[in-house]
């Protein structure tokens, strides 16, 4: 039972990993050392239950679960425009402002009067809420591409333990029959 529990363990090491690198590429990467969405993805293996819900420890039935913080959901998932979906409401300002500040970003004026010249925060804001409600975010679509890898990792290994499995429990069966004791 442990070294399905290792094994499923490693699965789900293997789709984090999956899940880091996809962030960690692409047009706008994310650092492992400083990204606190990076660092709050964690593995966890359950033990599997039977039908009256008691543990029954770990089995190919157990779960994998995958922990992370909601904004990863949003970062997969993207964020839907106006004209996709007109019912869809503006980003909040203050999260925005929240946002510049903790990035330190700082607008400028890009051609016409005042070239060059910084604008304020509140301003930045507002024009980053009017994007985004316009034109909407893109989505990463890092989640379905890691569960799929994980799924591919689960055939091959699974499948092979409990092949083994059965293989071992069949040669004692086979061993326990040739000794001239029935078998059940």
């Amino acid at each position: 039972m442990e070294a399905i529990k290792d094994t499923l363990q490693a699965i789900g090491e293997a789709m984090r990993l999956h899940m880091i690198k996809a962030l960690e590429s692409g047009k706008h990467p994310l650092d492992r050392n400083t990204s606190k969405s990076l660092k709050s993805l964690s593995v966890q293996v359950n033990q599997s239950r039977n039908a009256a819900g008691q543990f029954q420890g770990f089995s190919p039935s157990s779960q994998v679960v995958l922990w992370a913080e909601d904004y990863l959901e949003y970062l997969n998932w993207g964020r839907y425009s106006v004209k996709e979906k007109p019912s869809i409401k503006k980003v909040p300002i203050s999260a925005l402002l929240k946002w510049i500040k903790q990035r330190r970003i700082r607008g400028r004026v890009r051609k016409g009067k005042g070239a060059g010249r910084f604008i304020s925060d509140n301003r930045l804001a507002f024009m980053i809420q009017n994007s985004i409600y316009k034109n909407g975010i893109r989505g990463r679509h890092f989640i379905q591409p890691a569960l799929k890898h994980g799924d591919e990792l689960f055939d091959i290994y699974i499948n092979n333990q409990l092949l083994e499995d059965m293989t071992y429990e069949f040669d004692r069966v086979m061993k326990f029959g040739s000794t001239g004791r029935t078998m059940r």
